[in-house]
């Protein structure tokens, strides 16, 4: 990826320039693809030091600049140069009509903070692809000037009025972004202002979307339609081409065939790897095939998804994530509920302080039933009673609490349904570095259920029913009194998962569920079940120190 060297320039009135542009500074580093100078000294903006960089990102408000600093601002942009300006920018160097011109607009009013939605409206443009609409807690600026002159790409409403939120435009050879959002840290925060930002500076500078990904799926079984699932989610997403299908049994091939009339279909997993013409393939088989397959798939050079759980042992992880390194392809897990609605919204709880620090998790999910004459009861397949739901379990688990573990207590039990192989009431406790206790219990054994969820926190709770009614139950002291009530979940959004698939492969941003996260919840399930028949508290493989 092509290393950008940026000057930010920050300080004025009105705005926390120096906590902000610390923040600002810290993601642009986090991209990976920037080298940043950050300064508040206006007499940076001179020709001679503006050819060191490719672009110049500015927050700032008020005047301070010279004649001669606007006019090698203004040549240094239409030679090539790459200028994108933050919210209050249009509020600066106003006394300059050359800086204004340049710039496109300039500062009209703003409302009071409030949150507000943004809707991205050029879904094709670089900066807006696959963007969603998202609420942010900002100050919405007001703008004057020739809208003809710029083009819009994302708006809010002010008073039944369209307003832009974000345009781009050129002058001559230099490209030219403005952000109207980014007035306090909690914009700064924002991941999608973040995602804005880096993009902005990526397009002004150059870059460019890759061609569409060709996606294919091994596994196209009848139960639950997964290899359906995947298939239409990824024809939905722009960037991706949903194009294979491979299974070994032809009449399920013959049924892709006519979900998708147009793809290509495979009876050999070997011939659909050899396929030049495809990219990725996505992993919807039973468990313990996972890590052969996707070593496979990731030494044809493809990259590789896998359905949860990645694999069966952290061992298997680690020869898949060892194979896709040095085939330099992608390896991702399709840990889909991270977006579940009710997540999401315990993540939101969570991040705004409702329950203070988070200390104990309490995760509960089967009741009293035979668990089922098919594969996924089978234990040399599934792995075992804890892989199916307890990877999503373990999943939430590990990103919830911002800490290392640092070891782990397994409980199996096999009491009753001895005709099949998997254990009948599994549970495993994690214990974490800053002192956290986290349990995830599948069973089939419960002859009377508890809540799916239980969250202590310092300041608080909450708590879910097996059977949610849609909202979560709060008991908060986060304000010095109790509140209780219920706080509703947020709308799911599994296709964000193959949104950021697309992201990463054709715009080379990060990962949202990498391999390493992937072995994480193995190595977890694979501990507990050892630590079960060891009698004794066990840490966790490939934990960090």
């Amino acid at each position: 990826m092509k290393m950008r060297k940026v000057l930010v320039l920050t300080g004025g009135g009105f705005h926390d320039f120096k906590h902000c542009g610390e923040i600002l500074e810290q993601f642009l580093l986090k991209a990976g693809d920037m080298k940043v100078a950050h300064t508040e000294d206006r007499s940076a903006l001179n020709k001679e030091n503006l050819q060191k960089f490719d672009a110049l990102l500015v927050f700032t408000q008020g005047d301070g600049l010279t004649a001669k600093q606007v006019k090698d601002l203004q040549a240094w942009v239409q030679a090539g140069g790459a200028l994108v300006g933050i919210h209050c920018a249009s509020d600066s160097f106003r006394n300059h009509p050359a800086f204004v011109s340049l710039l496109g607009s300039e500062f009209a009013g703003h409302g009071p903070v409030h949150s507000f939605e943004v809707a991205p409206c050029c879904g094709d443009h670089y900066i807006t692809r696959r963007m969603q609409p998202f609420t942010i807690e900002d100050e919405l600026y007001l703008l004057k000037g020739d809208s003809t002159r710029w083009t819009t790409l994302a708006t809010s409403s002010w008073n039944f009025k369209s307003q832009p939120m974000l345009y781009v435009r050129e002058e001559e050879k230099g490209r030219i972004a403005y952000i109207a959002l980014g007035h306090g840290e909690a914009a700064f925060r924002h991941p999608e202002f973040q995602k804005i930002v880096i993009r902005s500076l990526r397009w002004a500078t150059g870059a460019k979307e890759s061609a569409p990904i060709r996606c294919g799926v091994i596994g196209y079984g009848g139960a639950f339609n997964m290899g359906k699932i995947h298939g239409e989610a990824m024809a939905g997403v722009p960037g991706l081409e949903f194009t294979a299908v491979c299974d070994a049994d032809p009449n399920r091939t013959e049924a892709a065939r006519q979900d998708f009339p147009d793809i290509q279909t495979y009876n050999s997993v070997k011939k659909m790897v050899a396929d030049k013409n495809l990219d990725l393939v996505v992993l919807v088989t039973p468990h313990n095939t996972h890590a052969e397959l996707g070593i496979q798939a990731a030494r044809g050079g493809k990259h590789v998804i896998t359905e949860k759980p990645m694999c069966i042992t952290a061992q298997e992880a680690t020869a898949m994530i060892d194979a896709a390194s040095k085939s330099k392809v992608m390896l991702s897990v399709f840990h889909n509920r991270r977006w579940d609605g009710d997540y999401m919204a315990l993540r939101k709880l969570v991040a705004e302080g409702m329950i203070g620090e988070v200390f104990q998790v309490e995760l509960f999910g089967g009741g009293y039933s035979h668990p089922g004459w098919w594969w996924r009861a089978n234990k040399a397949i599934s792995g075992g009673c804890l892989y199916d739901w307890g990877a999503h379990f373990v999943d939430w688990i590990l990103n919830l609490i911002p800490s290392p573990v640092e070891s782990v207590y397994g409980s199996f039990q096999k009491k009753q349904w001895h005709g099949v192989t998997n254990e009948d009431h599994t549970v495993a406790m994690i214990r974490f570095r800053n002192g956290a206790l986290a349990t995830a219990e599948i069973s089939s054994l419960a002859a009377l259920p508890k809540d799916r969820w239980r969250v202590l926190g310092s300041k608080g709770a909450v708590s879910m029913h097996d059977y949610p009614d849609g909202a979560w139950t709060v008991s908060s002291y986060s304000g010095g009194s109790q509140i209780q009530g219920k706080v509703p979940f947020l709308k799911g959004d599994w296709h964000a998962y193959y949104r950021n698939i697309a992201d990463h492969l054709t715009l080379g941003e990060e990962l949202a569920v990498k391999a390493e996260e992937g072995r994480r919840v193995i190595a977890v399930i694979e501990t507990a079940e050892k630590s079960s028949k060891a009698g004794k508290s066990l840490p966790v493989p490939y934990e960090e120190a």
